[in-house]
């Protein structure tokens, strides 16, 4: 099993476990680390580390941050470095995490392509199309 570690800026972790907890319930393997203010990257760092050794016996792991560039996803970068099977994901949402949630018995590289895949797909814009009006109706 791919062992998930959720992580980002203020609340942004904690907040999608929330949902993903109310979603579908207690998922093992599934840690969210908030990057809080006050803290330090060092400080980042050592509860990925912390982390990571409490994932335990994991096929892989995969970091889910919230926007690439920022402290949690360079720090997360760092954490890569000194481990095998480990990637990086960016841009993380609700979406990409409850269907990828269901599949971390792929390997690592399968998993971070379905990841990326459910999370472009998750991103979509409501369009409200012109109703066509038929003879038999009145147009109200």
């Amino acid at each position: 099993m791919i062992g998930m570690i959720v992580t980002g800026h203020g609340h942004f972790a904690t907040g999608l476990m929330s949902t993903i907890k109310l979603l579908s319930g207690e998922h093992e393997k599934l840690i969210g680390i908030d990057f809080e203010e006050g803290m330090t990257a060092d400080q980042l760092q050592e509860k990925f580390q912390a982390a990571v050794k409490e994932l335990g016996d994991v096929s892989g792991i995969a970091f889910f941050t919230d926007i690439p560039g920022g402290t949690p996803f360079n720090q997360a970068v760092m954490c890569k470095m000194n481990y095998d099977n480990v990637v990086v994901l960016s841009g993380t949402n609700v979406s990409m995490l409850m269907e990828i949630m269901f599949q971390r018995e792929l390997d690592i590289d399968q998993f971070a392509e379905a990841a990326l895949t459910a999370g472009k797909s998750g991103v979509v814009e409501f369009k409200q199309r012109q109703r066509e009006v038929t003879d038999d109706e009145d147009g109200i």
